[in-house]
């Protein structure tokens, strides 16, 4: 029965390790060429998701990530319309910037969010420049 246990464990344990892999690399593929930039904001949000979901952040935590989460919906959906709020990113930016400095985060999860970070800087300062399909 131990044996029967432990055996559990650990397949659940290595199908656990090759869903995050996957995940990190599908998240990388996404971000190839330029077909990320008229999804910028729904992409981000999706990994703010995938990190903070398999951990218990504090209460205060959640409810900065929940008010990240809408902000990023809310530009998501003003920049299909063809609008662009600079406060709502820069506090979003703030948001993630935070969320990137945790040190309870896995290096690859904060190497993430960085990145986010500097997708989002990069949206900023180029976003009139580029087409939005």
């Amino acid at each position: 029965m131990k044996q029967s246990m432990i055996a559990v464990l650990t397949l659940a344990s290595v199908t656990s390790i090759a869903f995050a892999q996957d995940w990190y690399h599908d998240r990388d593929e996404r971000y190839h060429g330029d077909q990320w930039r008229p999804h910028v904001f729904s992409y981000v949000r999706q990994d703010v998701e995938h990190i903070w979901s398999a951990r218990n952040a504090s209460e205060k935590e959640n409810a900065r990530l929940d008010k990240t989460k809408e902000e990023l919906t809310k530009m998501q959906a003003d920049l299909d319309q063809g609008r662009f709020d600079n406060g709502l990113l820069n506090d979003a930016i703030d948001s993630l910037k935070k969320s990137a400095n945790d040190q309870r985060l896995s290096p690859r999860d904060r190497d993430v969010l960085n990145d986010d970070v500097n997708r989002l800087h990069d949206f900023q300062l180029n976003h009139n420049h580029w087409t939005h399909d």
